[in-house]
């Protein structure tokens, strides 16, 4: 996010958060400390939902936000006491009349107003923007469909209480899709094979091999474009790894949906980075099985960017490796 070093640091984390959430500014002002959980499938973000009276919703979070979190969770210990903050907030206020009370959302707003003044933020007709409770919220929903989530899915992250609540997020520029569908044309891609390795792909010629996928993609101008690469795969096929929302899924199960191209190559020189930081602190510190777990998608990453830098690869699949195959050909019709 462009001129963030400018917001108040207190506000950081908070802005953060409510981008990488969709909870509203309420339910992350009045989260607890302990408010992140890590499992097998990786980091959630877990607080209650007071509108729709919704205890301890859980939404995936990514490991970056992840530790974000878990930084503000240690200094809001550091600097408070149970007299200071008696109900364990995340985001506490410590003195004047609300002490022992979060943030208020009034407060929150108005300073980021006094941001996009001092940044001179402008919104699509020149005028200075201006901050809204619902706009994180609402962009997280918009988002999640315009990348091609299930509705039902993005109704259960969101905690509505009906998918007519969630319809209301339901929107796809047409300009944008073209944009990124003429990025994708223009850079050489990648995807994975039918065997996990990755090979090189030509998105028209693979499209025309793929007559379904063809229709599909002009239909909708794009593939879905996600953080790590495009998924081309038929808004009306399931995607059999959509609950596995944290891990990347298409790049470990080695989806034969999943596209990369050079537009990539910063996130996963970026991913590299860190993950070669982390596995440094895991070292000297004797976790060596965080260092089994994180190694392997190191691998994988490593070997995605140095394809993409030599833009190496092989274009179009043989038949046996379309990716409509058996039963989902009749689920096309």
């Amino acid at each position: 996010m462009y001129h963030i070093d400018k917001l108040q640091k207190q506000f950081i984390p908070i802005l953060l958060t409510l981008e990488a959430s969709g909870f509203r500014i309420s339910d992350v002002l009045s989260l607890k400390v302990d408010c992140v959980v890590q499992n097998e499938h990786g980091w959630w973000l877990v607080g209650d939902q007071r509108k729709v009276r919704y205890k301890e919703h859980k939404v995936p979070i990514t490991e970056e936000i992840a530790k974000i979190v878990l930084s503000q969770q240690a200094l809001t210990r550091e600097i408070s006491t149970k007299q200071t903050n008696p109900n364990d907030f995340l985001f506490p206020m410590l003195s004047g009349k609300r002490k022992g009370m979060p943030i208020t959302s009034s407060m929150f707003i108005s300073n980021l107003n006094k941001f996009a003044y001092r940044c001179n933020i402008l919104d699509t007709n020149g005028e200075i923007y201006w901050f809204r409770n619902h706009a994180f919220r609402h962009r997280y929903g918009v988002n999640l469909i315009n990348n091609g989530m299930n509705i039902l899915h993005v109704q259960k992250l969101l905690a509505h209480a009906s998918p007519e609540m969630t319809l209301v997020y339901a929107r796809i520029f047409d300009n944008t899709l073209r944009t990124e569908w003429e990025k994708a044309r223009e850079n050489g891609a990648l995807r994975f094979s039918k065997s996990g390795n990755l090979v090189g792909a030509d998105l028209n010629q693979q499209a025309e091999e793929n007559g379904l996928e063809l229709e599909w993609i002009r239909h909708n101008l794009d593939s879905i474009r996600l953080d790590h690469g495009f998924c081309v795969k038929s808004p009306k096929l399931q995607c059999d790894f959509l609950d596995q929302t944290l891990e990347p899924p298409c790049i470990k199960n080695n989806c034969r949906s999943f596209h990369v191209d050079q537009s990539f190559l910063s996130y996963y020189e970026e991913q590299i980075k860190n993950m070669e930081s982390d596995i440094e602190i895991y070292k000297k510190t004797g976790r060596t099985r965080s260092v089994e777990i994180i190694q392997p998608k190191l691998t994988k990453y490593k070997e995605i960017a140095n394809d993409l830098s030599m833009d190496q690869g092989m274009y179009g699949l043989p038949k046996e490796k379309r990716e409509y195959v058996g039963n989902q050909q009749k689920e096309m019709k």
